[in-house]
């Protein structure tokens, strides 16, 4: 019985860290994944060799996979168009890379298992180890990467009212500290002891947290009392079938206008106050533009879009397809762009964003040369063209947003560039989705508690469109403030007044990146270096 111990603990702990994220139970417990992966770490490190360790891994994944993944098969079957069997095996194997960072440092412990030849207890001994143990798990986290990010600081974001430091370290900087809060955990465990430098680095970080938080927010109200100005924004949810969607897309007439006519009944409702801007989600629109990069403003724009921005006297952003080429062989291999295009109120189209990260099996494959080459073989594999440009939109009457599409808005990274490459910061970022092909399943509030980070990172407020939902209004704490369930039809009407308004400077983590954190670990360091000489030198003294 003693070897299914390992394993019987492992599938608690999968579950346990399965609860800080949206599940069945619909109850979040932040501090899951912090106690599931001491769990983890503590079997891993007992297990006696690679092999060994690699197996209790891939069965931790495994059960994780099987709880919260399994909406991936549905996916590729209708995203993909591959036969059922193909999807579950695809399936089956993201537990091969999910959480891919920890994959790392098995293989990298054991090396060095074999090299030092270390023993399990003298992993966490002391606060400099525990410091050393959750700044290499962090900076592989964060550099290594990852199609579906569910990591262990992501939690917190339930506490946005007190999350002052994410605009500070980002994100990762709670993945630093809730691995040390694991390495303590071990070190307890093995040594019956911890490191009170390192318990007074973990309330000192929730502590600036708080302070922080109250800090930004007077400098908001500051800010917001400089400008009354408010935006009205509408966030179209029209609810479209993945059947009809797809359907509509082949140029089936009757479907086509089911669609159109649904997204237009919705954007001309009345609104309470004037609209300023109209928002379709991803894809939304069936047809192609073919848009002239060099004279953008030449660009014929569908009747749809006139007719809305003259009688709602409105701009409008929508997700649709834009035609780069035709193919010299007739395939459709990156002849079209995912893209969102805005539309301003004279009815002309201003302004394109391509989508830049596509999503593997759906929108491309991860074979980088390869693809050309494999598309012939797999045409039900869309494979678009990457966009390149990070426009800053602007409506007439001065409303700034950026845009993302889908998955781009779990990437920190590729935000914080965004934001950077323009001179001026946006009032809003607008995130463009279709999570129509995952179904009833966990993916669609995942994925939007995921893309709450950013908000929180870069302290803009973020409008979530998308097709069946869950369309939403994050506010720049990373906390929703209002939104239309998944399966819902209808129009979600956004105020953006002074407070969501008021402009500061860009956030150490959109000027820094993780570059911060690194100086606080730095100084983390220090402090236990010193600690260590200073106990040296009292037992040299002893003696």
């Amino acid at each position: 019985m003693e070897k299914f111990k390992p394993y019987a603990f492992l599938v608690l702990a999968a579950l346990i860290y399965t609860q800080g994220f949206p599940n069945h139970l619909g109850i979040i417990f932040p501090l899951g994944p912090i106690m599931a992966t001491a769990i983890l770490f503590h079997f891993l490190i007992k297990a006696s060799g690679l092999k060994k360790r690699l197996l209790l891994y891939l069965f931790y994944n495994t059960v994780i996979n099987i709880h919260s993944f399994s909406w991936i098969t549905k996916t590729l079957q209708e995203f993909g168009q591959l036969p059922f069997i193909v999807a579950a095996i695809a399936n089956s194997l993201y537990a091969l890379v999910f959480n891919p960072h920890i994959w790392v440092l098995i293989f990298l412990y054991t090396w060095l298992e074999k090299r030092y030849d270390l023993e399990p207890k003298k992993v966490f001994y002391s606060g400099f180890s525990s410091v050393y143990f959750a700044l290499v798990l962090t900076l592989i986290e964060f550099y290594l990467p990852q199609q579906f990010p569910v990591l262990i600081g992501q939690p917190w974001i339930i506490f946005g009212n007190y999350l002052g430091m994410a605009a500070i370290t980002g994100m990762v900087g709670f993945s630093f500290f809730s691995y040390l809060v694991v390495a303590e955990i071990l070190n307890f465990k093995n040594h019956k002891k911890v490191s009170i430098v390192n318990i007074i680095a973990v309330v000192s970080f929730l502590g600036a947290n708080i302070y922080l938080a109250n800090k930004q927010e007077a400098k908001i109200s500051e800010k917001a009392n400089e400008s009354k100005k408010t935006y009205q924004v509408r966030l179209v949810q029209a609810n479209i079938s993945n059947f009809l969607k797809i359907d509509s897309e082949k140029g089936e007439f009757h479907s086509v206008n089911s669609v159109l006519e649904r997204y237009e009944n919705l954007s001309l409702e009345k609104s309470e106050k004037k609209l300023d801007l109209v928002v379709w989600p991803e894809t939304a629109y069936p047809y192609p533009l073919y848009t002239s990069p060099a004279n953008i403003m030449a660009t014929q724009v569908p009747t749809i879009f006139t007719k809305i921005a003259y009688e709602m006297n409105s701009a409008v952003l929508f997700g649709g397809y834009d035609h780069f080429k035709n193919s010299d062989d007739g395939s459709y291999y990156q002849t079209e762009y995912n893209a969102a295009l805005f539309v301003n109120t004279l009815g002309q189209l201003e302004k394109v964003y391509h989508k830049h990260i596509l999503i593997p099996f759906g929108e491309t494959l991860p074979f980088g040369p390869l693809n050309k080459m494999i598309s012939q073989y797999v045409p039900e594999v869309a494979f678009f063209r990457k966009g390149t440009a990070k426009p800053l939109f602007e409506t007439e009457n001065g409303l700034r947003f950026i845009a993302t599409i889908c998955y781009e808005k779990l990437r920190p990274e590729f935000l914080r560039k965004y934001l950077n490459s323009n001179k001026k910061l946006p009032h809003v970022m607008i995130n463009l989705t279709n999570d129509s092909w995952y179904g009833d399943t966990l993916e669609p509030e995942l994925h939007l508690f995921l893309a709450r980070w950013r908000s929180a990172e870069f302290t803009i407020p973020t409008l979530r469109s998308t097709n069946t939902g869950v369309s939403v209004f994050i506010d720049r704490y990373g906390r929703e403030k209002k939104r239309l369930g998944y399966n819902k039809t209808g129009n979600l009407d956004v105020t953006l007044d002074a407070k969501d308004l008021a402009q500061l400077e860009p956030s150490f983590y959109q000027k820094n990146g993780i570059r911060t954190l690194l100086v606080l670990i730095f100084g983390l360091f220090i402090f236990q270096g010193i600690l260590l000489k200073y106990r040296h030198v009292k037992t040299s003294h002893k003696s």
